[in-house]
């Protein structure tokens, strides 16, 4: 008997040594089967890597094999585009979750849409708003009557003019856009709704040289007036094909809003006509409380070597594709000196400084001078505005932005741009400020490694559109948030090659910096 249960003993490690691995390998398949929609890389959760992958696919620099496809696709509609890597910020920064699916179970998602609702439209549509000034030049030419020219529905043809009244129009030159860093229109649905879409509709480039569909608009959201949230920024292409292009920003998920406010903000071109404003969804039962959200709030404060194609903006950008959540506000005023800031009597500059401060409060404030001033001017400036920031806003890390030479004569940069560094870098040991952006030094390395690339505007004083602009908010990336470049897919629309060699001349500044003689 003992002899038999032995063998019986036997024989069933046996079976059990021939079957456990294939259970093992049933279960390893089972598990395999699970994933997140995002997971790109595969490395069994989802993060800023996945992020920057998919923004890197769209972007055209990486290609993705058929699971990164299928992971990608987070919406389901079939292909791998931006609003794939949006939703996987927002999973990142927790406004937003991508369930865990399986590849054998199909989508089983029912949920339905707000789209589905008969009761679903424009619900902008004949609203009032707030805007901002409209140029002085061109406002009586586009009367607003009661604010509702931008809400009634009313569209300019295909083939319309820029003097069609149906337009309305802003100008980068202007006093509120110069001080915001933006122009705005903020609508009041009358009643709390459940949104998910929100159009803004620009003139294109097909309007008049001079004229061009804005880089983008910024929409916020509030249920109260007074409590905003960031709900994302709209997306279209200029074209000369229709004298309107629609751009556009659809969610995921629903907002609740009573108020939508769009924030226009300026690219390549100086004048800006809006036509249409739209918020599309339905009535809501209740108001929702938005996700929370604390990002690193910095306030600008000098002129248009801050302004001019929105610096603070390209920073904005950088940091976010860096997972990095940033609020910028403007306090910049064309040709502006810190002196004028300081001065508590001035009744733009120093007024707007001090207003801008009753707003709310700052984690960074970042200071530039106008590039005339030497030393003495600026350390005479800093003497009272120094105090005053560190007493008004005591939680506030103050930086410095050494600009880069406005010099037209490229012969004579190399001196000016020495003077912009060591005046500034004696104010830092002066005034005991940690962080200065070494953009003066960014701009000399690159004439000299990178001749070919063209930093400066067609006024040859001011940084440009493309290279300028995005070489200065890297190296603002790199000092004040400590951002490593590598990690930063957005590109502000400059080829690859030419995004290389400004990372590395911003890391290089960041570092060594220019070797003055």
């Amino acid at each position: 008997m003992k002899q038999f249960a032995k063998r019986l003993l036997m024989l069933l490690l046996v079976v059990a040594m021939c079957v456990l691995p294939g259970f093992a390998t049933i279960a390893q398949a089972t598990e395999e089967l699970s994933y997140y929609h995002g997971d790109v890389n595969s490395s069994g959760d989802i993060d800023k890597y996945d992020y920057i992958l998919v923004k890197r696919y769209c972007l055209k620099t990486v290609t993705f094999d058929d699971d990164q496809m299928a992971r990608g696709d987070v919406n389901k509609s079939g292909e791998i585009d931006k609003y794939d890597y949006i939703l996987i910020k927002r999973h990142c920064l927790k406004t937003f979750e991508i369930p865990k699916v399986s590849t054998g179970s199909g989508d089983n998602d029912n949920d339905q849409s707000i789209k589905d609702d008969p009761t679903y439209t424009n619900v902008a549509l004949n609203k009032t708003y707030d805007k901002a000034p409209l140029y002085p030049s061109y406002g009586p030419s586009y009367p607003d009557t009661g604010n509702k020219e931008a809400t009634d529905g009313i569209q300019p043809p295909s083939d319309g003019k820029y003097s069609n009244a149906a337009f309305m129009a802003f100008n980068t030159g202007g006093d509120y856009y110069r001080a915001n860093g933006y122009v705005d229109i903020t609508v009041d649905l009358g009643d709390v709704y459940e949104l998910d879409k929100f159009v803004i509709h620009f003139g294109s480039k097909k309007l008049s040289n001079g004229i061009g569909a804005p880089a983008f608009a910024r929409v916020l959201v509030s249920n109260d007036g007074d409590n905003w949230y960031k709900a994302g920024v709209t997306f279209h292409e200029d074209t000369n094909d229709t004298s309107v292009v629609a751009s556009v920003l659809e969610l995921e998920d629903t907002l609740t809003a009573r108020y939508v406010q769009y924030r226009i903000v300026a690219g390549t071109y100086t004048w800006m006509f809006v036509s249409e404003v739209e918020a599309f969804g339905i009535k809501a039962e209740k108001a929702v409380e938005y996700p929370e959200s604390d990002p690193i709030s910095f306030l600008f404060i000098g002129n248009s070597a801050t302004y001019y194609f929105n610096v603070p903006d390209k920073l904005l950008f950088i940091a976010e594709t860096a997972n990095v959540e940033i609020d910028v506000t403007y306090c910049c005023i064309g040709s502006a000196y810190l002196s004028q800031f300081a001065d508590a009597n001035d009744e733009t500059r120093g007024k707007l400084l001090r207003s801008k401060i009753a707003e709310k409060d700052y984690d960074y404030i970042v200071l530039q001078d106008n590039s005339n001033c030497d030393y003495a001017d600026t350390k005479a400036a800093l003497d009272i505005l120094v105090p005053y920031l560190r007493s008004a806003e005591p939680n506030a890390e103050l930086l410095l932005y050494e600009r880069y030479s406005s010099n037209t004569d490229p012969s004579q940069r190399p001196v000016s741009g020495k003077r912009l560094h060591n005046a500034y870098t004696q104010l830092a040991k002066d005034f005991n400020i940690e962080k200065q952006a070494h953009v003066s030094d960014a701009f000399l390395l690159c004439y000299e490694k990178y001749p070919s690339i063209e930093l400066h505007h067609t006024d040859n004083s001011h940084h440009g559109e493309g290279a300028g602009a995005y070489l200065i908010a890297s190296v603002m990336a790199i000092e004040f948030l400590g951002i490593d470049l590598d990690d930063v897919s957005y590109t502000a629309g400059l080829n690859a090659t030419t995004v290389a060699a400004l990372k590395e001349i911003a890391k290089l500044a960041c570092t060594e910096g220019y070797p003055f003689k």
